[in-house]
């Protein structure tokens, strides 16, 4: 909206006028996290770098976390959501570049904000399979319970549990190194919710619901956590689906589901159709997925070209083209390529 005539406030540029706050403040403010502003609540400048969100977050959720603050738990649990939020949106480009434009408004209905935040599931993420309030790093934790960690060389062994009080009489293992290196831009983002799928020798694992920790380059796997955090598993590609949001396109069968947006729950490899949720009303459908767009920044796999080489690979969505029907994707070793949308998976 543009503000003109006498008494119309000068906005001086970077100005968000929605968030009254500086682009290029230079100082950090004080954290304050009743602030309508995620940048002040995590107590960072808006040219914040990534290094400086997740120094921010880890020292605000340490402090503010409900098992630190047991006398006050309810009002530590609505902080702890509150830092959470702002730290998801602000680490996230695309988030953040919508944040800063349009505000929180801008953000309606985007996955992993708001009250649909897992925070909990960031936290452990953030912090790896280590837990910071525990004195065993493979013990049961803060609620006590036991934990069952699949490391690159159990696949043919099983799972191990460590049980707190007892780790000295399990077997020696030697942890993921999936957090030695940088995470990829291309993989699924740390901290995202993912459902597991087409596991042969576990299969009890399938349609089970889980946060991607960390992506191990060496063995090109996924470290996942179960959602209940009783497990740590490690994941081929194509053993996830990303819970992420998509748009129907060009749907014959049921056009007035055109244009709707809906979350993916689940990915059926036979037949080549997401289970989607859509709201308002309330229904879940399967559909092909090349009528499912994807948004741009989304982490697919590409599959079906006749450049054999290019299938299997991580990629990341760049932009899109609706008239042609394609995506444009950064590929995992740099080479940027067009492909159709059924060429994809998320």
């Amino acid at each position: 909206q543009t503000l003109s005539g006498q008494g119309a406030p000068s906005l001086e540029p970077g100005l968000n006028p929605q968030l009254g706050r500086a682009g290029s403040a230079m100082t950090p403010p004080p954290s304050d996290v009743n602030s309508e502003d995620y940048y002040r609540v995590l107590g960072v400048p808006s040219q914040a770098s990534e290094a400086d969100l997740g120094k921010a977050y880890k020292k605000l959720a340490l402090r503010h976390h409900p098992d630190k603050n047991p006398d006050n738990r309810e009002k530590a649990e609505e902080d702890f959501k509150k830092i959470t939020e702002a730290y998801e949106v602000l680490r996230d480009p695309e988030k953040r570049r919508c944040y800063d434009k349009l505000g929180k408004e801008g953000l309606q209905g985007a996955s992993g904000t708001g009250n649909g935040c897992h925070a909990e599931d960031v936290f452990s993420a953030f912090f790896g399979r280590g837990d910071p309030f525990a004195s065993f790093s493979f013990g049961g934790g803060r609620n006590g319970r036991d934990r069952c960690h699949v490391f690159e060389d159990d696949f043919l062994g099983g799972a191990f549990r460590f049980q707190e009080g007892h780790r000295r009489s399990q077997p020696r293992r030697k942890p993921p190194t999936a957090c030695q290196k940088p995470h990829p831009a291309v993989a699924v983002p740390k901290g995202s919710v993912v459902v597991i799928r087409g596991l042969e020798k576990q299969p009890e694992h399938n349609g089970r619901s889980g946060v991607v920790q960390a992506w191990n380059e060496d063995n090109g796997r996924y470290q996942v956590e179960l959602e209940d955090k009783s497990c740590v598993l490690m994941l081929r590609p194509q053993h996830i689906t990303q819970r992420c949001r998509i748009e129907v396109v060009s749907l014959d069968s049921k056009p007035e589901l055109n244009g709707r947006f809906g979350e993916v729950l689940s990915y059926d490899d036979e037949n080549q159709r997401y289970t989607v949720r859509f709201q308002e009303p309330s229904f879940v459908a399967a559909l092909p997925r090349a009528k499912c767009l994807l948004p741009a920044g989304s982490r697919v796999v590409v599959q079906g070209l006749s450049k054999d080489h290019f299938n299997g690979k991580l990629a990341k969505i760049e932009s899109l083209d609706r008239d042609a029907g394609r995506y444009t994707v950064q590929c995992e070793g740099g080479s940027q390529i067009k492909i159709r949308f059924e060429n994809v998976v998320c």
